[in-house]
């Protein structure tokens, strides 16, 4: 019923989950790893069946307590009991989900840090319960995952009482070891950024402040740990911590960690000209963008930032006009036939996405400017397509509509409803030319790298609730703490910024897992000059994540 960690079975993730299958292999070969016992995830089946059946009819918070409030099958229960108890008196009880595998999911589940063996059949029904969390099901939706269709195992250990506790990675043969006094919760936790340091391969420790907070000593014992587990069963990275002087792992793992970006930022991108054209392409994004308003209004950029108010004409009528007036307009600005000024525009607008722009900025800058009542009226049937998209369900936002196309579009209209199809909101990006701008024309500051790429948006601060409404794909999230609750945004977001926390949380985690640039630690008020709140839709914001430096200028 149970699996012992050092079972062999447990080291399968089908049935123990990520977390511990991990800790069981590097249990085996002879690393610092507790010792534990798993409830296996198939065990979980009938507590995620009741959870879906109750969320349909009492939401998310009723999926929780029917689970939790259940209790477990009497065998299984005193199973639990009888095997915490040969454990200790303190217990931790940890979610393991096959989810788990990848950093996309850290932090989404409940664990508990202090319980005692008669409490943690209540422990073992409270993780699985976390699968209804309100921020896991939108991470359920943002990821394509069916809610409650991943098994949960549940991991339960000897409780420590850490002197020092933290993460390390291992990356191209120098150990990066994060630590704190005490356990290593806040700092994965987002609550405090942790002091640094660098282990060579050579053995050389860097890092004053860490080496003053934690000691030689810890550092290295931590970095020969990962070491280990590196060459064991390969994991580069591990949660750590230290009581009464000797290293545990608490959860290993393997990640990939990218190479850095370049960024190249001619001196032609400080114009004027360019922040407009800049403003243009993030205000028109998407396949739907690029198809039927960049083509002319590259033009004359400045002309076509101000919204247009829906014409009254039928849905699927509006869209067929705003397409034949669109090719109208596109041959009327590259003074060619409809076909040839289609296909040069369509290139122009593809050299613009990509990292040599401004061969197709000297053309577009070269263009006449294109009739500004036909430009209005196809501004205005495309607005009566994407409010008739919203009613139909296909987007929730007009916005949201750019990142459509045309083909899309056209079934929906059709149709009058949305079929099953996810959209591509998320997918279309401009980094290489608008962050380029934004570094040419913004101002900067530094921050801590907390996961690598290059990324730029609209800076939207989701700590508040009214501003966070107003998130977009492809923004700019922006945080005060590095909490678990913002990572259903990585999905569609081009960055991340918190003021506070540091690279250690599990948030960024997460991000460097979904290849999403972030830093933290920054004084972004400073930077734009207003609070946050009066800041979020009114700046774009260039986040470069490999140096921990960022960039922001009007929007």
């Amino acid at each position: 019923m149970l699996l012992d960690l050092t079972d062999e079975r447990a080291e399968d993730p089908g049935l123990t989950g990520a977390k511990a299958s991990w800790l069981a292999r590097g249990l085996r070969v002879g690393l610092p790893v507790l010792p534990g016992v798993v409830v296996p995830a198939p065990l979980s089946r009938a507590a995620m069946r009741r959870g879906l059946e109750v969320m349909e009819s009492r939401g998310s918070g009723g999926a929780r307590l029917a689970i939790s409030q259940e209790s477990l099958d009497a065998d299984l229960a005193d199973a639990v009991v009888a095997a915490s108890q040969a454990l200790g008196e303190t217990l931790v009880v940890r979610s393991s989900s096959m989810l788990e595998g990848g950093g996309e999911w850290s932090g989404a589940f409940t664990s508990y840090l202090v319980l005692s063996p008669d409490e943690t059949p209540v422990g073992v029904r409270g993780c699985w319960a976390s699968a209804f969390t309100v921020h896991t099901l939108e991470r359920y939706e943002a990821s394509g995952v069916e809610p409650g269709s991943a098994p949960m195992a549940v991991l339960i250990q000897p409780a420590l009482t850490p002197e020092f506790g933290g993460v390390a990675r291992l990356i191209d043969g120098e150990v990066s070891v994060i630590g704190v006094v005490g356990s290593p919760v806040p700092l994965v936790q987002g609550w405090d950024p942790g002091v640094h340091a660098q282990v060579s391969e050579s053995g050389v420790v860097k890092g004053d402040s860490a080496i003053s907070s934690l000691g030689e000593p810890v550092i290295r014992g931590v970095a020969d740990a990962l070491r280990s587990a590196e060459r064991a069963i390969g994991a580069n990275t591990c949660e750590w911590a230290v009581a009464a002087g000797s290293v545990a792992l608490l959860q290993l793992g393997r990640a990939e960690f990218r190479e850095k970006q370049a960024l190249d930022v001619p001196e032609e991108f400080a114009s004027p000209e360019i922040g407009d054209l800049a403003r243009l392409v993030r205000r028109f994004p998407g396949p739907l963008g690029e198809e039927l308003v960049l083509p002319w209004a590259v033009a004359s950029p400045a002309s076509f930032l101000d919204g247009v108010d829906p014409i009254d004409v039928e849905p699927l009528e509006a869209f067929v006009e705003a397409s034949q007036q669109a090719r109208a307009l596109t041959a009327e600005v590259w003074g060619a036939r409809k076909a040839d000024s289609s296909d040069r525009a369509a290139e122009a607008v593809r050299e613009l996405r990509g990292d040599q722009p401004m061969r197709s900025v000297g053309a577009m800058m070269a263009l006449r400017a294109p009739d500004a009542d036909r430009s209005s009226t196809v501004l205005g049937l495309l607005a009566t397509v994407r409010a008739a998209l919203v009613g139909a369900g296909a987007v929730g936002r007009p916005e949201q509509a750019w990142h459509l196309s045309s083909q899309e579009i056209t079934d929906v209209l059709r149709a009058g409803r949305a079929s099953e199809m996810r959209s591509r909101i998320g997918f279309d990006r401009w980094e290489p030319f608008d962050a380029a701008v934004v570094v040419a024309q913004g101002r900067s500051a530094d921050a801590v790298s907390a996961a690598s790429g290059i990324g730029v948006g609209r800076l939207c601060f989701v700590d508040d609730p009214n501003t966070a409404l107003d998130f977009r794909p492809r923004d700019v999230a922006v945080g005060l703490r590095p909490t678990p609750k913002l990572a259903p945004l990585l999905w569609d977001a081009s960055a991340l910024i918190t003021t506070g926390g540091g690279p250690a949380a599990h948030l960024f985690e997460s991000a460097r897992a979904l290849a999403i640039p972030a830093v933290s630690a920054v004084d972004l008020e400073s930077l734009v000059g207003t609070d946050l709140v009066s800041a979020s839709g009114r700046f774009s914001i260039a986040v470069d994540g490999n140096e921990g430096r960022l960039w922001a200028m009007p929007w």
